[in-house]
């Protein structure tokens, strides 16, 4: 049997304002939902997620490279302290087991004029003291960049294997050479002598 009209609950369609607002407010709802849905049947980009694994991982390498170059400045420092300490205990007239020779036997024992002729030490003067100091050291400042372009070049190299080997983790980009520039300068700072 056929319900009667009046039991029907018909939406309203006259062109009114609050008709219309409440139209506009329904389709926006359903136009955020339908989008949220398409958002969650999208599989998820894992780009992100691989940027921020490569990034801890050159943090843990220059870390790890640090600590190394640390410690092997404080093993040089060991040496030389060692070494000096060494060579203070046998300064001259030290040797008491030194057996006294004649006169004549010592005169053998000196090799012939001919053959003792040693170079004179040349060292540097005019434009050679930009890079040298006078007594034939190179400058604090050049070994510093020397060092810096070494220690850039072996990084340059090690993380465009890495790149070639694991690219999904090490991608090469400028951020990348900023990143390489900044450790060699780091290492290079580290590496120059006092």
């Amino acid at each position: 049997m056929p319900m009667p009209y009046d039991e029907f609950n018909w939406r309203p369609n006259d062109n009114s304002a609050t008709t219309n607002l409440r139209y506009t407010l329904e389709a926006e709802k359903w136009v955020n939902a339908v989008s949220s849905a398409q958002r969650k049947a999208q599989p998820r980009s894992i780009s992100g997620d691989l940027a921020f694994i490569s990034m801890l991982l050159h943090l843990v390498f220059s870390v790890l490279l640090l600590i190394l170059l640390g410690i092997l400045h404080l093993v040089t420092a060991l040496v030389r302290l060692i070494e000096t300490s060494v060579n203070k205990r046998k300064g001259p007239g030290r040797n008491k087991d030194k057996i006294k020779l004649t006169p004549e036997a010592e005169e053998e024992k000196q090799p012939d004029a001919v053959w003792d002729i040693k170079p004179e030490k040349q060292y540097p003067k005019g434009w050679q003291l930009i890079f040298w100091t006078s007594w034939g050291r190179l400058r604090h400042i050049w070994q510093f960049l020397f060092l810096l372009v070494f220690i850039y070049l072996i990084l340059l190299v090690v993380f465009f294997f890495l790149h070639l080997w694991l690219p999904a983790y090490f991608k090469f980009s400028t951020e990348m050479l900023i990143f390489i520039g900044a450790i060699s300068l780091w290492n290079a700072f580290l590496g120059v002598d006092d």
